[in-house]
């Protein structure tokens, strides 16, 4: 099946949460392989304090969230839509799913889940929903028969990128969203650079100065911290393209609940960049190459300094291909159920 060709003149109606401006480009992607597309917010708060609140306790915006999908109905009800597709489904409940449905009868409903089964509270019973579902997580695609396998993408602005073997600005860079672990093991990172006079490079983001002051009270690692350190206005992906371009070996830290592996993985494949990573099922993947990957223990953090030193083993351009945003695209409106062997 031609990739240009799968969604030409297809009306979809998307919806997926605003995440670094990653929802904005899957969207220009679908357009340029001939779709027309009508995007909206999957969730009905945006605000960080209001989104923290809306996890812990979604009852208390249920009036908000049902009026807030109503106006997309009531804005959309008139379209012939060919898909509705969603990403993760975290905050769309199943009445409202079922309100779609009887409105969209004819579409054909697509969800892809780039968080795993377990982060998503409820999510399993919406699957029932939905005519294809698809994860970028290899142990929910095996527990769920529901779930299609089908990792992640890089966007164009990560594809064939050429390394420049010397004069790297930096030997190790992050750039990322702090959660769970992630400062502890950026900061353990960041100390093996100064012991080996390696040059690192961190941006760090949190979604606002009340967070840093929530971790700053119930996480050791913050004991130290300075809010300097941090930025709470996120970067683009060309931003971030330009930090990995200046970086010899990029850092990679899944959620400790994750086990699919995030979109830095698959961008770093794109890129042709090495990758240092706490995601031990990465070596069960068609890119696993122990030259370019190397994977440790997030509890007991060892490098060897010598994986800072050789380069790049290049792979073959079928694997490039395989994980573009165009390949990923076809696959989530795929006819077929067939999985690729990862």
């Amino acid at each position: 099946m031609e990739t240009q060709k799968i969604l030409n003149h297809k009306k979809i109606l998307f919806l997926a949460p605003k995440f670094f401006g990653y929802e904005q480009k899957i969207k220009s992607k679908m357009e340029a392989m001939g779709a027309i597309v009508d995007f909206y917010d999957a969730r009905s708060v945006t605000k960080s304090i209001d989104r923290a609140i809306l996890k812990i306790s979604p009852v208390f915006f249920k009036k908000i969230t049902k009026e807030y999908f109503n106006n997309i109905l009531n804005k959309c009800k008139n379209t012939n839509y060919d898909y509705i597709f969603i990403v993760k489904c975290d905050m769309i409940s199943e009445d409202i799913l079922k309100q779609f449905r009887n409105t969209f009868n004819n579409a054909k409903f697509c969800l892809y889940l780039w968080d795993s089964v377990a982060n998503i509270p409820g999510v399993s019973h919406k699957f029932k929903y939905f005519d294809r579902v698809l994860s970028f997580d290899r142990f929910d695609s095996n527990f769920y028969n529901s779930i299609i396998f089908r990792p992640l993408f890089y966007l164009d602005e990560f594809q064939n990128v050429v390394n420049r073997v010397e004069n790297f600005k930096y030997d190790i860079s992050f750039c990322g969203t702090i959660h769970s672990d992630r400062y502890k093991i950026v900061k353990k990172i960041k100390e093996f650079c100064i012991t080996n006079n390696l040059k690192s490079y961190n941006f760090l983001y949190l979604q606002s100065e009340f967070i840093f002051k929530f971790y700053k009270m119930i996480k050791k690692e913050f004991s130290g911290a300075k809010m300097i350190d941090f930025s709470f206005s996120n970067l683009s992906a060309n931003e971030i393209s330009n930090i990995v371009k200046d970086s010899r070996i990029v850092l990679d830290m899944q959620h400790p609940k994750q086990t699919g592996l995030t979109m830095r993985t698959i961008e770093m494949l794109g890129m042709n960049k090495k990758l240092i990573t706490t995601n031990y099922d990465i070596v069960n993947y068609d890119f696993y190459n122990p030259q370019n990957i190397f994977v440790i223990d997030r509890e007991n953090i060892k490098i060897d300094k010598e994986f800072f030193l050789s380069s790049y083993q290049p792979l073959d351009q079928v694997i490039y291909d395989k994980y573009s945003i165009e390949n990923w695209l076809s696959d989530i409106f795929s006819e077929t159920n067939r999985t690729e062997d990862i």
